[in-house]
């Protein structure tokens, strides 16, 4: 995406001549044949350089050649063959008018109400005069103009038309103007969009405009452009409470440039209205696929990621049933749709990979997790037993192998060359689970971490002497893993990780 103010870009334009871009011809020498949308485009593109001589910014100039007059100092327009800016130059079968470099000059007043005019309805001409009435003047007949410009709006990032036919005379041209000040304003930022819509009419004299706008036209005041402040003192005191009374274009516009502490709370309560009501959401963020905006992608995709990393099965299903059944309404809302479903195996990938690395015991700073290993026995750990142990067949024809390594007793097997760690048992205090629980901490502790785990009387082949077990089995992702603690006298006695492959112990 370009990062460059459009305005800056037609300024420039008009100054080098555009560089061999084509003109296109007058719009009132159109055919009666129906106009294309990027006939509409280039039009637009062309009209708003004219519309910036007035506003924005002022024809090319000789400084050698000077007037003055009211205490204002004029210099020569110097606009011989200047070239307006077109969009693209279509294939012929893509346009109903005759794409061809058709250069204009502006050598007086009347040259200049004469290109206004082409592109402009009288009304809207006279208003561009009138927004500056000593800004061009004609001395002996030649145009001279008061060199100077306003400056271009420093919020807007880019900008992007769309047009539309509204019937066989008359089209409308909507210009999305996006902000985004970040890079000058950090920790601060203006960020959102405002949009105008354009009128182009077929009169008496051609196609013309009738309502128009700057190129820099963002309007600030929109209740879609935001202001944020990125410090924490400023969204804990007016910002994390409030995140229920936000927009889902707000929250939005808030991740564009959030992460950490900042992304946490308004990602998960967009993600959940997203779950609840997927309409409110496309609708809002239908600007996203075509900004301008870095990150865009990350947002657009939160949804997906979100839910598989931090919500269970029912948050999961209902993502499902959406993305299979969602209908768009629009392009944007198609892109937003694809750009979802892209991002949901990754996403199911990663989730998954984070579910099976829970399920580990730490020992001597190696994490020995449940799961396949690459690569052959040692895989990649440090310090095992040159040799496994032979633990005969399974169910299936599969090797089984047994090693002790750190406190641990890990079991695994190996199908078709293919090893999968699927148990591993400690009884003695040093290695512990992710959450931090080792044998001889209490009851009481392992509650505290796994706050979902359910109490049953005392599984595996011994039991350990154990008076019960505490499980904790999330399901989900995890698929049937589950790390038992079992307790005797009150304390954990021994820690058993498993996966049972096909089936669970809670369900």
């Amino acid at each position: 995406m370009r990062r460059m103010l459009l305005s800056v870009f037609l300024a420039a334009a008009l100054l080098t001549g555009c560089g061999g871009r084509e003109t296109p011809v007058s719009p009132d020498e159109a055919p009666e044949a129906a106009l294309t949308e990027q006939d509409v485009i280039n039009m637009y593109t062309a009209a708003s350089a004219v519309y910036d001589w007035f506003d924005l910014t002022t024809l090319p100039l000789d400084m050698e050649d000077a007037r003055t007059e009211g205490g204002l100092t004029y210099y020569r327009v110097a606009a011989e063959d200047l070239s307006l800016p077109v969009s693209a130059v279509p294939e012929p079968t893509d346009s109903t008018l005759s794409w061809t470099p058709e250069p204009v000059t502006i050598a007086s007043l009347a040259d200049l109400r004469e290109t206004a005019e082409t592109y402009f309805s009288p009304e809207m001409a006279d208003s561009l005069f009138a927004l500056s009435p000593d800004h061009y003047k004609d001395f002996d007949g030649v145009l001279y103009a008061a060199d100077g410009g306003r400056g271009s709006n420093v919020y807007l990032l880019d900008k992007a038309a769309a047009a539309e036919q509204a019937d066989e005379d008359h089209w409308t041209v909507t210009v999305t103007f996006y902000a985004d000040s970040w890079a000058f304003e950090k920790p601060s930022t203006t960020i959102g969009y405002s949009q105008a819509v354009l009128d182009l009419e077929h009169t008496a004299d051609g196609w013309k405009f009738t309502s128009f706008a700057p190129s820099d036209g963002l309007d600030l005041e929109a209740e879609t452009v935001f202001q944020f402040t990125y410090d924490m003192d400023t969204f804990m005191r007016d910002d994390a409470g409030n995140l229920d009374t936000w927009s889902d274009l707000k929250l939005a516009c808030w991740l564009l440039h959030a992460d950490g502490a900042y992304s946490e709370g308004p990602s998960d309560t967009l993600t959940r209205r997203f779950l609840e009501d997927p309409d409110t959401w496309f609708d809002a963020l239908s600007v996203f696929p075509d900004s301008p905006w870095e990150h865009a992608d990350t947002v657009m995709a939160a949804p997906v990621n979100d839910t598989y990393a931090w919500y269970g099965e029912e948050e999961q299903a209902r993502l499902t049933e959406i993305l299979d059944t969602y209908q768009p309404e629009n392009e944007a809302q198609r892109a937003l749709l694809d750009a979802l479903k892209e991002a949901r195996p990754q996403a199911v990938e990663r989730a998954t990979e984070n579910a099976t690395a829970s399920f580990c015991l730490v020992t001597e700073g190696q994490f020995l997790s449940l799961g396949r290993k690459e690569g052959g026995y040692p895989w990649d750990y440090e310090g095992l037993p040159e040799t496994p142990q032979s633990a005969g067949t399974g169910d299936n024809g599969e090797s089984l192998f047994t090693f002790s390594f750190g406190g641990v007793d890990v079991a695994y097997l190996d199908a078709d060359g293919t090893d999968n760690i699927y148990r591993m048992t400690t009884t003695v205090p040093g290695p512990r689970t992710l959450g931090g629980i080792q044998v001889g901490d209490s009851e009481d502790d392992v509650k505290a971490v796994y706050t979902g785990a359910v109490q049953m009387e005392a599984v595996g082949e011994d039991q350990f002497g154990a008076d019960y077990a505490l499980i904790h089995e999330p399901g989900g992702l995890s698929y049937c893993k589950h790390i038992s603690f079992f307790i005797t006298d009150g304390v954990v006695s021994a820690i058993q990780v498993e996966d049972l492959v096909d089936g669970r112990l809670l369900s």
